[in-house]
């Protein structure tokens, strides 16, 4: 049962772990000033950050549909053994995208008072309007990555290999690492029975960065648990859209031990800025420093309070 707290459950992800070392104030907005948020009760300030938390930029919201509608064609192969068109799957993201487009600008005042039920894209919300060249620019991003979804190493698996199985996927996946919830929320998974090898597999609409690895070593700390096998049967594997290329590694123990040594490090460095870790109570805003360099702040939602201090 949901149950109301003063302060929110403390867990450990990628996403968070980017965020507070891109900027401590972003992180305090959107894991404790926006915590219960939602409620009618709830100050102002976290009215906002909840809401503020809840706006996507183009982008980002482009990348999710893309991801979101890999991982449902991949599921309903498995059941009908049909491949769908190129411009069905691009429609089908368009529609996301056309949906996102229309709660922001027609149900703007819908979305400020029920933000976890309508979607706010940034560009609209700071400037009142999303650019022709904008939204062009996305749909050939789109095309892109669909067609390169299809042609990918991955997919191409899937096809080749009839006795590959899928794992259903999952959007909240998580393990226990030194007593703490660690979530793992990667897109597919594939489990060749011949082999009886995993393969991880992460689908990237962005370009490639030197973090990728450190996120797909954290989804084999998952299946390691939670399939408990030995880290030599697992792969990891990037597949970067917009570029076409793949990019797949076999991790070694002594790698996982430098992943857990990091997680563990990260887990340090966010309790720092805690008053009461027990109950994951975090100090006065004040103690979060805003970000030193402008271009930190290009594309964050949160701006608005920083300037409002």
């Amino acid at each position: 049962m949901f149950k109301i707290t003063d302060f929110p459950e403390f867990s450990w992800s990628y996403s968070r772990h980017k965020m507070i070392t891109q900027c401590n104030r972003k992180y305090a907005y959107h894991y404790y000033v926006s915590h219960n948020g939602w409620l009618d009760s709830a100050s102002a300030q976290s009215q906002s950050a909840y809401r503020l938390k809840k706006v996507s930029t183009l982008s980002m919201y482009a990348g999710q549909a893309v991801r979101q509608v890999i991982t449902e064609t991949i599921s309903d192969y498995t059941s009908t053994h049909l491949v769908p068109s190129e411009q069905n799957l691009v429609e089908k993201v368009q529609q996301l995208l056309n949906n996102a487009l229309r709660d922001s600008t027609d149900y703007g005042e819908l979305w400020y008072h029920k933000p976890a039920q309508y979607k706010m894209l940034l560009e609209f919300y700071e400037n009142g309007y999303i650019s022709k060249k904008d939204l062009k620019d996305m749909q050939k991003r789109v095309h892109i990555c669909i067609h390169n979804f299809l042609q990918s190493k991955s997919f191409c698996d899937v096809l080749s290999s009839p006795s590959l199985e899928v794992e259903s996927h999952q959007s909240f996946r998580s393990i226990n690492v030194y007593d703490h919830k660690v979530y793992a929320p990667f897109h597919s998974l594939f489990k060749n029975p011949i082999t009886d090898e995993f393969t991880i597999v992460d689908w990237k609409t962005s370009k490639q960065t030197k973090d990728d690895l450190f996120q797909l070593a954290i989804y084999a700390l998952y299946v390691l648990a939670e399939y408990n096998i030995s880290v030599d049967r697992i792969k990891v594997r990037n597949e970067y859209l917009l570029s076409g290329s793949a990019r797949t590694y076999h991790l070694t123990l002594h790698e996982i031990e430098a992943v857990l040594r990091q997680v563990d490090t990260s887990i340090d460095y966010m309790k720092t800025f805690l008053k009461h870790s027990e109950v994951n109570q975090p100090l006065p805003l004040e103690h979060f420093p805003q970000a030193d360099t402008p271009s930190s702040c290009h594309g964050c939602s949160f701006k608005e309070l920083c300037q409002m201090g």
